[in-house]
């Protein structure tokens, strides 16, 4: 697998994510993906600690990744060939609370009962990762929303603790506006703070709307990318690449539940280019996307998601389509 330098090492050009790992995708499932990704060269994993406490009725309250993948490591004893990522931040303490009596989440109370990225948040969720994770530091650690209640100098200076500590590597954010980043920079460079190493945001080969309302979730916008060209110490890690696999067909598009934020004029001319240059290439809309991703300049690492080893493998198959020049540059213009 083709490695991609980050900060002071080398890390695989896709990551995996391990979100339903422990939750929706059981042990044997698990392990076997961890497994098979490791064996053809993977060395990026990422979860957080809130995965997945959404997933069934109440059972579920976050950790669940992490302590799966801390007993896989323990198991294997590989953690220091491992590049691991987790999150902090989006955590809910009170996640009986936040259900009504049938186990259905209350969304609008679920965003206020957030751990947050207060210094004392900070050090707390730290601590309980490395537990879960059965390892004594974390190589990437993300403030996984941004919280505007608490300063920078509060959050970036509790991450500098944890670093000068040895349990955390290197820092990173994740769903933070172009310039919330370049305002952390100046802090961590006022105060001599460490500086984000990676943003992990919303990525894929079309855009939503302008001026969606889409929550927490942001995507990745041009101002992102020209700030990364003048910063390419920064790395751009792209979660949900695929948005739910909706390049197989109109079928997934009309059953992808945020589809009406993307359903726009752009989007359908450039589903029309990956539908045409896949069938004439014979692979799948979705790992042509991955390909025309991993190929791309400034770089960006996919995470790869799944729900069956099936997806998983059509997935890394992507990682052995090489596109050409001409192809790239229909790709990048968006239409043939």
């Amino acid at each position: 697998m083709k490695m991609v330098d980050f900060a002071e090492t080398e890390v695989s050009c896709v990551c995996l994510g391990t979100m339903m790992m422990g939750t929706r995708t059981g042990r044997a499932d698990s392990f076997r993906v961890l497994d098979d990704f490791t064996a053809k060269g993977g060395n990026f994993i990422d979860t957080s600690n809130n995965y997945s406490w959404w997933w069934g009725r109440g059972d579920s309250t976050g950790g669940e990744s992490e302590r799966l993948l801390g007993g896989w490591m323990n198991e294997r004893k590989n953690r220091n060939s491992i590049f691991l990522a987790t999150k902090f931040g989006a955590k809910p303490v009170h996640p009986d609370r936040i259900r009504n009596k049938d186990g259905e989440i209350c969304w609008d109370e679920a965003a206020r009962d957030y751990e947050g990225t207060g210094a004392a948040a900070v050090k707390k969720a730290v601590d309980e990762s490395l537990l879960r994770l059965k390892t004594d530091y974390i190589d990437l650690y993300y403030i996984h929303v941004d919280d505007r209640q608490i300063s920078f100098e509060e959050t970036l200076g509790a991450l500098a603790d944890i670093v000068k500590e040895g349990k955390v590597r290197h820092i990173g954010c994740s769903n933070m506006r172009t310039w919330r980043l370049a305002e952390a920079g100046e802090i961590s460079r006022k105060n001599n703070y460490p500086f984000f190493s990676a943003v992990e945001q919303e990525y894929s080969y079309i855009r939503p709307n302008m001026g969606a309302d889409r929550g927490i979730t942001l995507h990745a916008d041009d101002e992102l990318f020209d700030y990364i060209k003048s910063n390419p110490a920064v790395k751009l890690v792209a979660y949900s690449p695929l948005l739910k696999g909706i390049y197989t067909g109109p079928e997934k598009r009309n059953n992808y539940y945020d589809w009406k934020n993307f359903n726009n004029g752009e989007s359908l001319e450039r589903i029309q280019v990956i539908d045409r240059m896949s069938k004439e290439m014979n692979i799948t809309g979705n790992q042509l996307v991955l390909a025309w991703m991993i190929q791309s300049v400034p770089e960006v690492i996919p995470i790869i998601g799944f729900s069956k080893f099936e997806q998983y493998e059509e997935n890394m198959s992507a990682l052995d389509v090489q596109l050409s020049e001409e192809q790239l540059g229909i790709l990048n213009a968006g239409r043939i």
